[in-house]
């Protein structure tokens, strides 16, 4: 049932990602102009809160996305990582949120420790699964020395060639495979991809830093190259995005409440001049993108189903027991 929502809803997705990227002539719309639209820190929320205010969600980030396609030619979506849930035991949300991502046509997406809590190789055959470009430069296998995932990805956005690629915090919790995982230290990893991304013809570079506010503020402020960075690992979010150096910073929170949008203008040679970022808050004045709406209550409708089939299983063992004792 869910895989053949999955292919109702890719269908329905594709036409409004095919063709917000040019106008029927053919031209891309603002061509000088890109823009990276970032989430970080999801911890697998796939609906709005139950808040005062609720905010939030796939579908509603999924109408953020398909606004600003329609009225920029050369757009970019990322996850900074972290889109795991803080609890242990909900692989199917897992799998959901990874294959929503994917159907979200997301170009690239970042690692946080979180997204190791069920191991290396779960994560990588996830992956793979889902088609999911995840990318960490800086995460190791000890045994072969080669970064565990790709360090960079490099997409062709529009006419920009775009390079993003990931940094985990050094001290990072690796979690069950922490014995076989190492994280080199971050800035020697930037420097050393950057330069490799810029031999590849990279226009802009984007960072996807799993390292704290100040870490990955000081690691811009060290290190040259970096155009865009999405500040990811339990950082707090800001309305608007700070310039370090000529690095724009955005700042999104956590749990999926808002969107990032992060907007570069480029010159004649693609390289960037200016930019800013601003936080868009997720909230009930925003639409929802309505195959996404009925692909998360699909899931949602089984997946709550099967906990409570699982809990009353659980307890019918627990008072058979009981019963037995007695």
């Amino acid at each position: 049932m869910q895989s053949r929502l999955l292919v109702l809803v890719a269908l329905l997705l594709l036409p409004a990602s095919a063709g917000a990227a040019a106008p029927s002539h053919g031209r891309i719309l603002q061509p000088d102009k890109l823009v990276i639209l970032s989430s970080t820190d999801v911890k697998g929320k796939t609906s709005p809160c139950g808040c005062h205010t609720p905010k939030g969600g796939l579908a509603r980030r999924a109408g953020v996305a398909d606004s600003i396609r329609a009225e920029f030619g050369q757009v970019a979506l990322v996850d900074a990582g972290g889109f795991f849930p803080d609890s242990s035991g909900r692989q199917g949300l897992v799998s959901f949120l990874m294959d929503a991502m994917s159907l979200l046509k997301t170009d690239a997406v970042g690692i946080a420790e979180r997204d190791l809590r069920y191991g290396a190789s779960y994560l990588s055959a996830q992956a793979k699964r889902a088609g999911l470009p995840v990318v960490c430069a800086n995460l190791i296998e000890k045994r072969s020395g080669k970064p565990l995932f790709d360090p960079y990805v490099i997409k062709q956005i529009g006419g920009v060639k775009v390079g993003f690629f990931g940094l985990i915090g050094e001290k990072a919790d690796l979690g069950p495979s922490r014995d076989s995982l190492l994280a080199e230290e971050p800035a020697a990893v930037a420097r050393r991809t950057i330069s490799e991304l810029r031999k590849r013809g990279v226009d802009v570079v984007v960072l996807l830093g799993q390292l704290g506010a100040v870490e990955s503020e000081n690691l811009v402020a060290a290190v040259d190259g970096v155009d865009a960075l999405v500040v990811g690992a339990g950082t707090s979010v800001s309305a608007k995005g700070r310039l370090i150096n000529k690095t724009v910073a955005s700042y999104g929170g956590e749990q999926g409440y808002y969107v990032c949008k992060t907007l570069l203008t480029l010159n004649s040679r693609q390289q960037v001049i200016t930019g800013e970022a601003d936080a868009i808050l997720l909230g009930p004045d925003l639409p929802e993108q309505p195959a996404m709406r009925a692909l998360v209550k699909g899931f949602e409708d089984g997946y709550n189903e099967s906990l409570r089939k699982a809990e009353a299983q659980r307890a019918a063992r627990v008072t058979g027991q009981d019963g037995g004792a007695r």
